[in-house]
């Protein structure tokens, strides 16, 4: 399997021990982790995709949200000029109201964008 290095981090609504609990179970790892229980908001609002610009030190334009929830990720992203990539696993039709900048059925499919 292909592998980049990249910055990676999680900007979840899922609170801080229930997240962590996945990402040992899958073996997995991220240079931050940002919760709404920590930002005390939840996407779709701007302060958690903020509170990730800044612990980066990156401006919207240069980075690439990826999420599969129209209204939380791809709308909250945008809000703030950052490009989305909505991950459609279950081929939902997508609304007229919204546009993420791409749309894929698996985080694999997005290499090609990423490399």
């Amino acid at each position: 399997m292909a592998q980049l290095k990249l910055p990676t981090i999680i900007v979840s609504n899922i609170d801080r021990l229930d997240i962590e609990a996945a990402i040992t179970h899958h073996d997995l790892s991220f240079q931050h982790v940002i919760t709404s229980e920590e930002v005390r908001s939840y996407k779709p609002r701007p302060q958690m995709f903020q509170q990730a610009l800044d612990q980066l030190n990156l401006k919207a334009v240069e980075v690439l949200h990826v999420g599969d929830s129209l209204l939380s990720d791809v709308g909250g992203a945008q809000k703030l000029g950052i490009k989305v990539a909505w991950i459609n696993r279950k081929g939902k039709t997508l609304p007229p109201n919204f546009s993420p900048d791409y749309v894929v059925t698996s985080l694999t499919q997005l290499l090609p964008t990423l490399a």
